[in-house]
């Protein structure tokens, strides 16, 4: 299992979950500030370089790489902001053009694009 923790970083924390998960094929938790990836069947392991490099591509897709420092230890990834110029304008803006994009279920935090899936879902906890 492979923690990243966005404590700095909750605006993209929620498209970064769903990008990392789609580009490795694993299974994504949320758990407060930190995304927990463990691999889709137990006897595999998920490699942390391609982890990183899925991290890297992300930030790149949104005009943010310039503006993290990726630092690991073990199997804990820290995505730490550099305090360069307009860092928190530019995280805001990502935000607000991205947050509609999203439905997030209240019960256990499952988040899709699409509103009929999301609505799908939430009937599950009522089963």
């Amino acid at each position: 299992m492979i923690t990243i923790d966005c404590t700095n970083a909750l605006v993209i924390k929620d498209q970064l979950l769903v990008y990392v998960a789609d580009k490795l094929e694993v299974l994504p938790f949320l758990k407060s500030e930190k995304i927990l990836l463990t691999p889709i069947d137990d006897s595999q392991n998920i490699d942390k370089s391609l982890v990183l490099s899925a991290i890297t591509e992300f930030l790149k897709s949104v005009n943010l790489d310039e503006n993290f420092q990726i630092i690991t230890k073990d199997n804990d990834i820290d995505m730490v902001p550099l305090d360069g110029k307009d860092m928190k304008e530019k995280l805001e803006k990502h935000g607000q053009s991205r947050q509609d994009l999203f439905f997030e279920c209240t019960h256990c935090g499952f988040m899709t694009l699409y509103e009929v899936e999301w609505r799908t879902h939430k009937l599950i906890h009522y089963i």
